[in-house]
């Protein structure tokens, strides 16, 4: 009886931490043997050395929402700890790819650096600036984007990036500067370079990111992206599609990406249901249609399957060979459109 009555108080304070959006950080030996148990039994899991969560509840998070439980916990059970790398990119709330948060990444002294153990990666380093953010110690916004490009594959440094120019509204040249400065001769500092040049915050998302990403890399960049037309059906409105392709014999092609973002992230729905913006998107795909240019639509499956992309633009008109000299750079410095 006394187990029950414990398991039930346990399993209160786990959904009070998950009110909070973060883990439970167990207390002591027993708790955790207790907890493991029921993590047998899948009524919890543990994402986290000593950390838990209700099975149902953690099921239910994508990725980054996970990572960031994480995070919180630890920061609570620690408020000396500062992250650094994807963790604090991800806390800044910059676009860091599901792939890049296997691990939480903290920083240790630079002249005495800890060893890195399991799911917790320690980097040896001496912040700039330390930022707090709901509650979290982190470096600073523009070092964690830095430190993540130079960690991170072309495609997903180039969705920070990105994301960096969207909430600064600074410039490419801007950002070039301060890679220069922070990455300097670090590894990953040529792929942080190289995503600093071709970075534009006028991509919406670090989905359309990603997918630049992979035509840049197969010859392919865009002529421009989110190129504005007066749209065919109510011409006192603007449509835009995600990207434009301009090809050598004067024609052109569209990409659009299909993310699943504008019908569950609740800033892209603006309180519509999903039946809303299904029909909203469907509408404002037959207005694309109608501007006479062929349009190639795409999901995040499409972009990360190798080669998939690169062909269904290929049935649109859109090689390498065919594609007019130039991209999108020469149309934006690199600022989100207003």
């Amino acid at each position: 009886m006394r187990r029950s009555k414990r398991w039930a108080e346990l399993e209160q304070l786990i959904r009070d931490e998950q009110g909070r959006g973060r883990c439970f950080a167990a207390r002591d030996r027993n708790e955790v043997q207790l907890l493991r148990r029921h993590v047998a039994q899948s009524v919890v899991v543990e994402p986290f050395p000593r950390l838990f969560a209700t099975n149902d509840y953690w099921n239910a998070l994508r990725p980054d929402a996970r990572h960031l439980h994480i995070v919180r916990a630890l920061a609570a059970r620690d408020q000396d700890i500062v992250f650094c790398s994807h963790s604090a990119a991800l806390i800044h709330g910059l676009p860091v790819s599901y792939h890049l948060l296997d691990a939480v990444h903290c920083v240790t002294k630079a002249s005495a650096p800890s060893k890195s153990r399991g799911m917790l990666k320690r980097h040896g380093m001496t912040p700039h600036e330390i930022s707090c953010v709901d509650g979290v110690r982190v470096i600073s916004l523009v070092e964690a984007a830095v430190d993540s490009m130079v960690s991170a594959p072309f495609a997903d440094a180039l969705a920070v990036a990105d994301g960096l120019l969207r909430t600064f509204d600074i410039d490419r040249d801007v950002l070039k500067f301060i890679v220069e400065e922070l990455a300097e001769s670090r590894r990953g500092a040529a792929t942080a370079r190289r995503a600093a040049a071709f970075a534009d915050g006028r991509a919406e998302s670090g989905g359309e990111s990603i997918a630049r990403a992979v035509m840049i890399e197969a010859g392919m960049a865009p002529s421009d992206i989110q190129p504005a037309f007066s749209d065919p059906v109510e011409p006192w409105r603007e449509v835009r599609p995600d990207f434009l392709f301009l090809l050598k014999d004067g024609s052109a092609a569209l990409g659009e990406l299909d993310g699943l973002d504008k019908y569950e992230d609740p800033e892209l729905t603006q309180g519509r249901s999903t039946t809303e913006v299904l029909a909203r998107e469907r509408r404002r795909e037959s207005h694309l249609t109608l501007l006479g240019m062929p349009v190639v639509r795409f999901s995040m499956h499409d972009v990360l399957t190798s080669g998939r992309l690169v062909y269904l633009l290929s049935v649109g008109g859109v090689t390498p060979s065919t594609l007019a000299p130039g991209d999108y750079r020469a149309t934006g410095d690199g600022r989100p459109k207003k």
